[in-house]
């Protein structure tokens, strides 16, 4: 049996390895996602791509 200082550290380590796993969840592979004011314009002279989705539509 752990005693409850030895539990309150097991759980202390535990949250502080998932707030790492969650950190890293969140930072990986990040240097690809699209930030403000980097988004590419997109060329006016190109039509924009037609496709048809089932259901209702605001067209």
């Amino acid at each position: 049996m752990l005693s409850i200082e030895d539990e309150i550290t097991l759980v202390e380590v535990l949250v502080i390895l998932l707030g790492i796993a969650v950190t890293w969840a969140i930072y990986y592979n990040s240097d690809g996602a699209e930030l403000p004011g980097e988004a590419a314009e997109p060329n006016p002279n190109v039509p924009d791509e037609k496709f048809s989705t089932p259901g209702r539509t605001l067209d």
